[in-house]
């Protein structure tokens, strides 16, 4: 009888082996054996920068929930530490996999992107370190160049950041980025993947899992928004040519590189323009003008086919005609002559609205009534020219008296943006520039090195890592439809992997950690100059050795706040304008305040009156969800529900005495993402109060902002610190300060 029942033993066992196998395989190979090395992994929200000095308690996270619309890209981060050596660590990432959908439907692992993102040791701050509660500036090390695990601009797998090694002469702790580009025909709905953490001691260490939400919304592809960014080219040839700048097809090449990897993120460089001459008969008359080799130029980057995705630039810079800056030793006559000529042929090639004209920057602190003066007189000259001029000429300041008719496009520093700064000072703000909108004006922002904390800026020595992100939102909220920034890379004032602002320019209270200096030169040939031709090291990583730039934690923050405004666009196109206003309001109110911390004055900074914009990172993700929710109700509202729901306290800030936009809304926040509905898992990606120290005693570094950490105590601590100082006084520094600091921030290239 026992005999008789083997081969029916054999068979049941055969089956279960067949299902037991695979299954053994999807289990972590660590639940199976003990592995020789330990290597904690923590997920981490695009928001979130870690930074070493800032010590909270964290457990294990090893998953992460990201949202995004089809064509978006979709961030993340993942923090390695150990107490271990381990070398050979590396990140494996898998196809992502459509929930409980059959057929199977992937996005593949090639649509992820991973990098290492290297500190940077911050000696001096930012503004000599003037900041103000919860926006401190200090020493210490700060995450911003991304190295990519592979070379971009090579086939095939060249490795580059990755493999790499912790603990021992190596840093113990390690931290990855991540983008996924969702690919353009996603079908909508949850995704789930998983990256293999691995290393030389043990095949497996750990894994990742993604969740990923593809919403059925599409990222335009023509942008929308206008965006400005200086970038110096002959820069670039010197680092990846020697110490000559370098020209010919290979360092075109390099410099093409360049342009490609920031149109992919969104972000057009200030000026583009082809080769183009104006000549005059004896009469005084303009001669016939050959466009042909400005349009050569001009083609490619305008239709998209210099760039990977054929998706042209958004605005440019016309590079010439720039009022302020004299006629060109033409009288008024030629003068009119040419700049007729030029939006007569831009009209003609169906280029004429994406061009700008920019002014002599900062006519208010470079030289000012005169400096206006000249800047109105010229401006005035393009207008008479052609009414085509109109809705060209652009302004780095704010509105001024008597350049109404000629400025088009006004462009202040968002300090000088109503009196939440400038308090003393007139400045036109909320609702002022309205009308110059009705009637076919503009208003853009920039920022720059007078971005003092409470500001959101490019600083790389903040804690709050979307600093460069609101700043968008509230761009977008003010009305914007344009954003400039002086540089990209200037890297003729410092050694941009060893220093980061430039005091001998700028002066220490001017002098800001990255301002001009949002990438870093993927190689620079072994060796680098001084001023007298002596050989600096340059502090490049020795295995960095790429022939493109190394993008910055901050670009990927820019990118992000591009993308929301263009949601915030599409969201308004739909009617949802004034919503999307008003549920912003829960993380944004203004762009900051005076930066002397004082509660018992008006416009100046009190946190316990309220933050400007909004200190809790996940309340960004949470406003942002709400805001796609919405949009696709209005959109599909016969496949998708209205997120509204009942009101729930505001737990945001408490409304300021000077605000001028009305009441904060309770945005209907609890039916979209609270933390108590992801679970410990995926923890991290809202909400750092609910996470679990899974492993007691062990400090890891990271900047997380509690909800606690925002709260100020009402006796006495508003006039503490810097809060001693006497306005007065600080008013009359800074203005010593610029006109012994004339930046020198134009025409760079």
């Amino acid at each position: 009888m026992t005999r008789s029942l083997v081969p029916i033993q054999l068979a049941m066992l055969g089956i279960l082996t067949a299902i037991a196998l695979p299954a053994l395989a999807e289990l972590p190979l660590n639940d199976l054996y003990e592995p020789k090395a330990s290597v904690d992994i923590i997920a981490l929200a695009s928001y979130v920068k870690h930074v070493p000095t800032n010590v909270v308690h964290l457990g294990e996270i090893p998953g992460i929930k990201v949202e995004g619309m089809r064509g978006e890209w979709v961030s993340f981060q993942v923090l390695l530490q150990t107490n271990d050596e381990v070398t050979g660590v590396n990140l494996l990432p898998e196809n992502l996999v459509l929930d409980d959908h059959e057929p199977r439907v992937e996005i593949p692992a090639e649509a992820l992107t991973l990098y290492r993102e290297w500190f940077l040791n911050v000696v001096e701050p930012s503004g000599d370190g003037w900041a103000v509660t919860n926006h401190e500036r200090k020493p210490g090390l700060y995450p911003d160049p991304l190295i990519p695990f592979k070379d971009p601009f090579k086939p095939g797998d060249v490795p580059v950041a990755a493999p790499f090694g912790l603990g021992g002469t190596e840093p113990d702790f390690a931290v990855v980025w991540v983008d996924i580009q969702v690919p353009a025909d996603a079908v909508p709905g949850n995704y789930t993947g998983y990256m293999k953490l691995v290393s030389n001691e043990v095949p497996y260490l750990g894994m990742v899992e993604i969740k990923l939400t593809v919403w059925e919304l599409d990222m335009p592809k023509k942008r929308n928004i206008g965006t400005s960014y200086g970038i110096c080219e002959g820069c670039i040839r010197r680092y990846h040519g020697g110490r000559q700048e370098s020209t010919g097809p290979e360092y075109d090449e390099i410099v093409r590189n360049y342009y490609k990897v920031l149109h992919e993120h969104r972000m057009d460089v200030t000026t583009t323009r082809g080769p183009v001459q104006f000549q005059f008969g004896e009469d005084g008359n303009l001669l016939p003008v050959d466009w042909t080799a400005y349009d050569e130029f001009m083609q490619p980057r305008i239709d998209g086919t210099y760039f990977d995705d054929s998706v042209g630039i958004a605005r440019f810079d016309a590079g010439m005609f720039a009022p302020g800056h004299g006629t060109n030793g033409w009288t008024d006559e030629q003068y009119k002559q040419a700049a007729r000529a030029y939006v007569e042929h831009l009209d003609d090639k169906g280029w004429l609205d994406m061009m700008w004209t920019y002014s002599t920057d900062e006519p208010w602190l470079n030289g000012g009534e005169e400096t206006w003066n000249r800047v109105i007189r010229e401006a005035g000259l393009l207008h008479e020219a052609s009414p085509l001029w109109d809705g060209h000429v652009l302004v780095t300041g704010p509105m001024y008296p008597g350049a109404e008719e000629v400025v088009d496009i006004w462009c202040p520093v968002n300090p000088m943006y109503d009196k939440w700064f400038w308090f003393d000072m007139d400045y036109a703000g909320r609702g002022d520039y309205d009308e110059h909108i009705a009637n076919n004006g503009e208003l853009w922002f920039y920022n720059c090195n007078g971005n003092f904390p409470p500001y959101p800026g490019y600083d790389i020595d903040t804690t709050i890592g979307y600093e460069p992100r609101i700043l968008k939102w509230g761009s977008w909220y003010e009305k914007a439809t344009g954003f400039l920034h002086w540089s990209l890379n200037i890297w003729y004032y410092v050694e941009p992997w060893l220093q980061w602002q430039s005091r001998d320019v700028f002066g220490a209270m001017f002098a800001r950690n990255g301002d001009g200096m949002l990438m870093y030169p993927g190689n620079d040939d072994g060796i680098h100059f001084d001023t007298e031709g002596n050989p600096l090291p340059t502090g490049i990583p020795a295995y960095l050795k790429i022939d493109g730039p190394v993008m910055s934690y901050r670009i990927k923050q820019i990118r992000d706040g591009l993308e929301d405004w263009e949601l915030f666009i599409m969201a308004e196109k739909a009617g949802l304008g004034d919503w999307t206003r008003s549920t912003m309001r829960k993380v944004y109110r203004r762009f900051g305040d005076f930066f002397v911390e004082d509660c018992t004055k008006e416009h100046h900074y009190c946190p316990r009156k309220g933050e400007p914009w909004t200190l809790e990172y996940y309340k960004m993700q949470t406003v942002r969800v709400l805001i796609i929710k919405k949009l696709l109700f209005t959109l599909y509202p016969d496949r998708y529900t209205d997120p509204e729901a009942p009101e729930i306290p505001d737990t945001v800030e408490t409304p300021d005495t000077d605000d001028t936009g009305g009441p904060v809304p309770d945005a209907m926040l609890d039916d979209v993402i609270q933390p108590e509905s992801i679970g410990d898992t995926f923890a991290d990606t809202l909400a750092p109060d609910v996470i679990v120290d899974s492993s007691p005693g062990r400090d890891t570094p990271a900047d997380t902002v509690t909800p606690g950490d925002t709260e100020h105590s009402s006796g006495g601590g508003c006039s503490q610190g810097h809060g001693s100082a006497s306005p007065l006084a600080l008013i009359l520094s800074i203005g010593l300060a610029c006109l012994a600091a004339v930046r020198r921030r134009r025409h760079i290239e």
